[in-house]
């Protein structure tokens, strides 16, 4: 047997090998959102106010608070704003739902949970906008992950009411 004609067979497999595996390593690699949608994932249904909402998954259904803002409640300055606001950028948005505080739901039984939208924090774009302020954090007893964020942005904005604005402190 003439050894190179082996010789030739490894090099070409080896060739064949080294180019299956730069074919697999220039395809493109899948994404969570190429497959079944995450656990985080959730359409919102319907907003009651600025930091509320109703959000549904695969027919279940769950309210939810939105950790460490406040926004007016109805009769409120800006009450209306803010939930305009809400509908605007959630409505029938898939968003996911971010757990972050030291409870899972509150005393109404709605999850409490961060809201991102296409990766943005919707409580932050609230607070930024001066239709929330930040609250429900280690000053009454319910510290969240991104406590610091939300209070330094608070401080540094004006809120559409100031009367509000001063609930917060």
């Amino acid at each position: 047997m003439n050894p190179l004609p082996a010789a030739r067979r490894v090099v070409i497999a080896a060739a064949a090998v080294v180019g299956l595996v730069a074919c697999q390593a220039a395809s493109p690699v899948s994404t969570e959102t190429d497959g079944p949608p995450s656990d985080r994932s959730w359409t919102v249904t319907h907003v009651y106010d600025g930091d509320s909402m109703e959000v549904e998954r695969s027919g279940a259904v769950e309210d939810v608070r939105v950790i460490g803002i406040d926004t007016p409640e109805r009769g409120e300055c800006g009450a209306d704003v803010a939930r305009e606001a809400a509908q605007s950028r959630l409505l029938n948005v898939e968003v996911e739902l971010v757990a972050g505080a030291q409870t899972d739901r509150d005393a109404y039984g709605r999850m409490l949970r961060y809201v991102e939208v296409a990766g943005d924090d919707y409580g932050l774009a609230m607070i930024s906008d001066g239709l929330a302020i930040a609250r429900y954090d280690s000053r009454t007893d319910q510290p969240h992950d991104r406590e610091q964020r939300y209070r330094e942005l608070d401080a540094a904005v004006e809120h559409m009411c100031p009367d509000f604005d001063d609930a917060a402190s």
